[in-house]
């Protein structure tokens, strides 16, 4: 095995650059706010000006890593889920150790600096029947809290990674009169995904600039104040965050529920009330008796819109949570025939940002947010520096991966990563052992990212650009 592997590793130096292609959400009238995304009107999620919450290391890179597009032993690698809406999305598990450090006999990673990466292929939205693997363990997608955070006056260069929401930017490429008339930017979230080379809506604040309020390229708005060599200033700059998500570890039921039907389940019991139906939906009572607590009576209303599952405003009048159960109705049209099509999840967990994941300790939990804000992986990352001897072996993530320092000479250093009682090839490497394991989003990222930084700007050209 170990023979046949050592093909998939191989270092930044002898990749090409790799671009991710996302598409593009549709524009509408509201996109030309100056302060708003590219989202149809009205919006999906909420609005607020001010900073995101914060990963340690959120701006570190892996320095010169080993790329293993094989994996770790034993974890999920492509492995495909079909949600509730037919929609099939490959799902992968990534490991990634970045910052870290060789010295006297030691390797020290900081804090943020080693993480597992939950991957799917695309963005996720509740009220679908989606489903995540976190180490290796199947999570139902109940509902999650994000918004859009706007930054004002934010300054954008080349030489520093910007955070605006949870996402970074990078002056990639100033703007060169005549021919390349707005600024391009480097975007990535804090686990890796990155989207090349037009990250944002070029919009001018002046009117009369020329390429002013174009058509948005892909998804996040900016307008720009102005430009100098080597940063642009934006009047303001959109990014996306999420405070907290819901998982579920079992789908109790999925169908359609008639009055009066009571379902067991191992957290309890939730009884389905008077049905309603309407010209514009319905309502659905629903009481939970949970074997601790309280019984707590629901009403859900199904409202039929085109802006669901996205809208946030709208779930929150078709989603019940109490506790470790939850009530989840269907976002096209639930209620027919006194009947209501309608989720029942059980084992809920409330995972909030930057706590821990779980019972792990010194394992805090990070979602990651696309540019309009769907869910696109989750990180499990250390939240506080390890340090590892020559010769010793150190479990990783409640014992789900192991990495082995097994020697070290100078700033030489021979380790290995393993899994369900099987390990990486050997890798060897020099000040430190910074390294990507797995395929996903998020490693493609990580190599468009690296071979962005790379570039070198052409002194030469005139890089001054007034509105």
């Amino acid at each position: 095995m170990k023979k046949s592997r050592k093909n998939f590793l191989v270092s930044t130096a002898a990749l090409l650059s790799l671009s991710l292609a996302l598409g593009a959400p549709e524009t509408s009238r509201a996109a030309q706010k100056d302060v708003l995304p590219p989202f149809h009107s009205p919006l999906f999620f909420p609005v607020k000006e001010g900073s995101a919450s914060r990963l340690p290391g959120a701006t570190l890179l892996p320095e010169n890593p080993v790329f293993d597009f094989q994996g770790i032993p034993g974890w999920i690698q492509g492995k495909k889920y079909k949600n509730q809406m037919g929609v099939t999305i490959p799902k992968y598990e990534v490991l990634v150790i970045k910052g870290s450090r060789v010295q006297n006999n030691t390797v020290t990673i900081p804090a943020g600096g080693i993480y597992f990466d939950s991957s799917p292929a695309r963005g996720e939205v509740p009220m679908t029947g989606a489903a995540d693997f976190f180490l290796g363990k199947k999570y139902y997608f109940v509902d999650y809290r994000p918004e859009i955070l706007v930054r004002k006056n934010v300054e954008v260069d080349s030489k520093h990674w910007t955070a605006v929401g949870n996402h970074l930017y990078r002056l990639l490429s100033p703007p060169i009169p005549k021919v390349v008339p707005n600024p391009v930017l480097s975007w990535r979230t804090y686990d890796g995904v990155s989207i090349r080379p037009w990250a944002v809506t070029e919009r001018w604040q002046d009117s009369r600039q020329s390429w002013a309020n174009q058509t948005p390229m892909t998804y996040l708005q900016g307008v720009i104040a102005k430009t100098e060599k080597g940063k642009v200033l934006y009047r303001t700059l959109s990014g996306t965050e999420i405070g907290a998500e819901w998982w579920a570890t079992r789908k109790d039921f999925f169908g359609d529920a008639t009055e009066g039907q009571t379902f067991k389940t191992p957290d309890g019991l939730v009884t389905i009330g008077k049905i309603h139906s309407s010209g514009k939906g319905g309502t659905v009572s629903v009481t939970v008796h949970p074997k601790k607590g309280h019984v707590r009576h629901f009403v859900l209303r199904d409202t039929p819109s085109p802006s669901l599952p996205e809208s946030s405003a709208l779930r929150q009048r078709m989603v019940a949570i109490d506790g470790p159960l939850a009530i989840v109705l269907w976002p096209k049209g639930s209620v027919h025939d006194q009947k209501a099509r309608l989720w029942i999840y059980g084992g809920v967990r409330e995972q909030k940002t930057n706590a821990s994941f779980g019972t792990l300790k010194g394992w805090n939990y990070f979602p990651i947010a696309c540019p309009i804000a769907h869910h696109i992986g989750g990180m499990i990352y250390n939240s506080r520096p390890i340090k590892l001897s020559a010769g010793q072996s150190l479990p990783l993530l409640g014992r789900y991966a192991w990495l082995k320092l097994v020697s070290v000479q100078g700033q030489k250093v021979l380790f290995e990563v393993g899994s369900h009682n099987q390990w990486t090839p050997l890798i060897t490497k020099i000040g430190n052992i910074d390294s990507v394991f797995g395929e996903g989003r998020a490693v493609h990222g990580i190599l468009s990212t690296l071979d962005s930084t790379r570039l070198d700007l052409d002194p030469a050209v005139s890089t001054t650009q007034k509105p």
